[in-house]
C-alpha cells in the first residue's frame, strides 16, 4: 500500500488532492490498467470526474453510489470488468462498495479520504484484491500531511491493533483460564468498541486527550 502524503501549505485541499489522483491516473493509465476511486463524499466524486474527464477525454469513466439502481450497478460493473475496456475508472462510494461488489477489472485503487472506521477501507480494498484477479494490486492511500488526517491514520492502527487482539481472544477462549479471566461478553465488548467511534477516539482526533 502507498501512503502519498501532500503538504496542506502547497496550495488548498482539495485541488491538491484532486491533482495527485490525476497524476496517478496518468501512469496508471498509460500502463493500460484500469482504476477504482474511493471517497465518502458522492459530492467530491462527481467533482472529481469532471477534473478527469477534462484531463482524460479519451478514458470513459462511471461511479458506483447508493443512487445507483442494483441492475444498473451491475451493467456497470460487467462493463468495468470486461476485457473490451469500456469503463476505464470507476468511481465509488465507500458506502456502496460493499461486500458483494467485484470490481476486479481494475487492479488499482485510489482512496481519496481516510474513514476512522478501517474495516471500511479494508472492504472497499477487497473489490480488487479478491478471487477473479489476474494482476498485481496496488492500494494508493492520499493523506494530507499536517492535517488531522493524520490523526485519523493513528487511530485506524489503535483500531486495527484492538480489532486484532479481539480475534486473538476469540482464537484462545476455549482455554480454561481464559475464560476464567475474560468471559465472553469482555470480548464482546471490545469487539464493539473496535468498530464504533468513541468519545475517546474524538478526544484523540483532536488532540484533547494530551497526547501530541
Amino acid at each position: 500500500m502507498d501512503v502519498i502524503f501532500q503538504n496542506e501549505r502547497a496550495r488548498p485541499r482539495s485541488p491538491s488532492e484532486i491533482q495527485m489522483a490525476l497524476e496517478l491516473l496518468e501512469s496508471i493509465l498509460d500502463a493500460n490498467e484500469k482504476c477504482v476511486i474511493v471517497s465518502q463524499w458522492t459530492s467530491f466524486l462527481k467533482l472529481l470526474e469532471k477534473h478527469i474527464m477534462k484531463r482524460f477525454p479519451e478514458v470513459s469513466c462511471s461511479t458506483i453510489s447508493g443512487d445507483v439502481a442494483p441492475a444498473d450497478r451491475q451493467s456497470r460493473v460487467d462493463r468495468f470488468n470486461s476485457r473490451k475496456g469500456e469503463i476505464d475508472i470507476m468511481l465509488v462510494s465507500i458506502t456502496a462498495g460493499g461486500v458483494g461488489l467485484n470490481l476486479t477489472g481494475g487492479n488499482h485503487l485510489i482512496l481519496m479520504d481516510l474513514h476512522w472506521n478501517p474495516a471500511l477501507e479494508l472492504q472497499a480494498s477487497d473489490r480488487v484484491h479478491r478471487m477473479g484477479q489476474t494482476k498485481d494490486v496496488y492500494i494508493h492511500k492520499l493523506i494530507m500531511k499536517n492535517s488531522i488526517e493524520e490523526r485519523v491514520l493513528d487511530l485506524q492502527k489503535k483500531k486495527m491493533e484492538l480489532a486484532e487482539s479481539v480475534l486473538r481472544g476469540f482464537v484462545y477462549y476455549s482455554d480454561v483460564t481464559v475464560k476464567k479471566r475474560f468471559p465472553y461478553h469482555y470480548f464482546r465488548a471490545v469487539s464493539k468498541k473496535a468498530m464504533n467511534l468513541t468519545l475517546a477516539d474524538l478526544r484523540f482526533l483532536f488532540n484533547l486527550d494530551g497526547s501530541s
